[in-house]
Order: structure tokens, then sequence, then C-alpha cells
């Protein structure tokens, strides 16, 4: 027999004062969740659906790496200036061995989160990256250094393109980018960043940390565009570009378990110290480069024009 609302009210009436009060905050508690999954779940969906031109614009062949990645609605965005070669675990140590953290996925509480931050210009060390597509999909792994506030962020997008590298580990291909601000994104609305213009300083800066940790055992720059490009992003952003991009290869070495799991704020210094003992197993070539490399950008900052002026 079932239970009849008149029996229910019947019930909470027989309560005392108190036990009604402990009824009606739990209903409250209880309404107040569900609201928040479907507005959640909401979120998701309208995540998903606004991303389908994007997904399927950045279709190409398997051979065709295109110059830039695609925003929701399908435009060109940022460029993709940087190259890796490596498993996930190796391009994940890299970065946290360099001080970058991995990026919370983007939902309805991270982006509460990131607005709340950016109002008051406090740190959110793994704040969520908005989606970018290519090869039919959004990103696969985002890492960010943070700034003084969640406002500001050195930041990249990597893809694992579909064709291997000659020695058969995966090829990353990422997207660096500078954020200088906070806005609302145009497609849904929600807090999304601006770039900064010089994205090849983004790209030098992604080379540089990385070959400072002795991961790096080759470098090279290889063709993004066909050549100087001063050109805008989906959000209207204009950035300008030598068109060249850099591809770095890894070590074979095998990194701590997880660590590509552990790369967010909490426990991020435990995470890093364990990184960093693995330097001790990198092969030689890492530390030359590094050395080499340091050499190199220090002789190309003393050999550059004061204030961007031409040279006598």
């Amino acid at each position: 027999m079932g239970v009849q609302v008149s029996d229910l009210i019947s019930l909470f009436l027989g309560l005392t004062a108190g036990e009604q009060a402990l009824v009606i905050a739990a209903l409250v508690l209880l309404v107040a969740l569900l609201s928040l999954l479907i507005i959640v779940g909401s979120v998701s969906a309208r995540l998903w659906w606004a991303g389908r031109a994007g997904r399927r614009a950045s279709v190409s062949p398997a051979e065709v790496i295109p110059p830039t990645n695609f925003a929701r609605d399908g435009s060109p965005s940022d460029p993709l200036n940087v190259r890796v070669i490596g498993t996930a675990d190796q391009l994940s140590a890299a970065f946290v061995s360099a001080g970058w953290y991995r990026a919370d996925e983007l939902s309805f509480i991270t982006s509460l989160r990131i607005s709340f931050d950016a109002l008051l210009a406090r740190k959110y060390s793994s704040a969520p990256v908005s989606d970018l597509y290519l090869f039919g999909r959004r990103q696969d792994f985002a890492f960010e250094k943070p700034g003084r506030s969640v406002r500001q962020r050195d930041h990249v997008r990597f893809w694992r393109a579909k064709l291997p590298a000659t020695d058969g580990r995966p090829i990353w291909i990422g997207g660096a980018t500078r954020d200088d601000k906070v806005e609302l994104s145009r497609t849904n609305h929600l807090p999304t960043h601006g770039i900064a213009p010089d994205v090849d300083d983004e790209r030098n800066l992604i080379a540089d940390d990385l070959i400072a940790t002795g991961w790096v055992v080759a470098e090279r720059s290889v063709p993004d565009f066909t050549g100087p490009t001063q050109t805008k992003n989906a959000m209207g952003d204009t950035y300008h570009t030598d068109g060249q991009a850099i591809l770095l290869t890894l070590a074979r070495t095998q990194p701590v378990p997880l660590l590509p799991q552990l790369i967010r704020e909490p426990g991020a210094g435990f995470v890093r110290a364990a990184a960093r003992r693995l330097r001790r197993n990198l092969p030689q070539q890492g530390r030359e480069l590094a050395h080499e490399w340091q050499q190199r950008r220090a002789h190309a900052r003393m050999q550059k024009p004061p204030n961007g002026s031409a040279s006598d």
C-alpha cells in the first residue's frame, strides 16, 4: 500500500520543532544539490553541442598539420607553434619538472572559481582552459604556468598527432599563447582569456623551460605558417609570428607512475620533488643541450637591438 501525501504531512506535523527544522533543511539541501546537478549537466551538454562546428572544421588528413587550431564555431584560432616527441607520461614529467601545472577540466564549478578569482585578482594555478579543436577533437592535455593572478598565465594545449614519430612515440602538437586578460566567450558566454600578441615569446618560453629540465635531447625549428604572419584568433585577438614552430624530442626515460594525474595544486610540491629526482636518470645529452641552449639564448638576447629598434 503506497504512502499518501496526507500521511507524510501528518508525520511531519507530529515531529518536534527541532525535528521539523532538520527535515526542512535536508529538503532544501536536496533541492539545491539537484539544481546544481541540472545546471552542471546543462552546461556540459551546451559545451559539447557548441563544439560540433569546431570538431568538423578541425578534421584533416593524418599527414596534414594545419597552422592553427579551431574554435567552437569552426573558425581558425591560435597558432600551433610547439611540437613534442614523447609519451604522455614523458610530456607531463617534463612540464612538471619545469614548474608547470596540468589545467583542470572546464566545468560549471571551475568556471565559477575562475570568475571569482579573476574578480579578486587571486591565483588559480590549475585554472581550466577553454576548448579548442584539432584532428576532430578538443585538446588532450593542457599545461600552464600561473602568473600573479588568474588573469595572466602562460599555457599550451596539446593534441596527439595521428602519425607517430620515427621512433614510434607520439608527436604532440601544441598551441602556446600567453593569456593577459579575462573576458567572456562570444559563443558560450563563459569566462575565457585574451592572448598577448607575441606568440613567439610563448613558444620560446616553453622551449627555455623544458630544455632547462634536461628532458629535451634534441630541438629544431619547423615551419608552421608559410612565413611571418600577423592575424587574429577566433576571439578577435591580434597576434604575430615569424611562422616557425619548435620541435622538441624528449628523453626515453620512464617517469614516475601516475605523474600525469598528480600535477594539480594539492601536492604539487611533492610531485615536483619526485620529478626532479629523475634528472639524475636523464641522459647526458639532455644536460649538455640545456647548457648549450642557455648560452645560445643569452647570446641572442645580447644581439637583440634595444626596444626592438633596427641595428646599425
